[in-house]
Formats: structure tokens, sequence, C-alpha cells
């Protein structure tokens, strides 16, 4: 068997450090989603297809990294500027 590893001991001066000033750390807070709850959505395999060739589609507009909540979240952002009538004419169309 070999034998156990040995390293230097460290010792820490309690004294020396005593007038130093203590490292804090300052925080920025960020806008974290992650701890409401999800909002589940039931999409067809074909929604879901389609869903997802839109976002690769407005991905290569842009630099920012785009997910099929972005997307949704920029529907509701600009909810007011859709046509209702519009909106409602597609949805008895899939239903």
């Amino acid at each position: 068997m070999s034998k156990p590893l040995v390293g230097p001991a460290i010792r820490w001066d309690k004294e020396k450090d005593k007038d130093k000033e203590p490292i804090t750390t300052v925080g920025s807070r960020r806008n974290v989603t992650t701890g409401t709850a999800p909002t589940p959505i039931r999409l067809t395999p074909d929604e879901r297809a389609e869903l997802n060739l839109w976002v690769d589609e407005l991905q290569r507009l842009t630099a920012k990294k785009l997910t099929a909540a972005k997307v949704f979240r920029g529907l509701l952002h600009m909810r007011k500027s859709i046509n209702a009538g519009k909106l409602l004419d597609a949805i008895k169309d899939i239903t």
C-alpha cells in the first residue's frame, strides 16, 4: 500500500488578519422568472414544429438567444397592436 499524502500545514494568523477589511460581494438583482409557476400550453406535434420553425426564423434575424417562451412573451407584449378580429378568426379556423 502507498503512504497517505501529507501536505504542508496551513496556518492562519488571526492576529495578523484582524485589522484587514472583510471582503464583501455586491450583487446586482437580475430579472429571474424561474421562481414563478410555469404555464402549461398544449400543442400538437405539428403546432410544436411550426413554433420551432418560427423561433428559428426569428433567431436568424437577431443575435440574442430566442426561445418559444420569449416568442410568447413578445406576443403578449404587443397584444394591443394585434387585430382581435383576425386573431379570433384564426382561432376559429384551428378549433
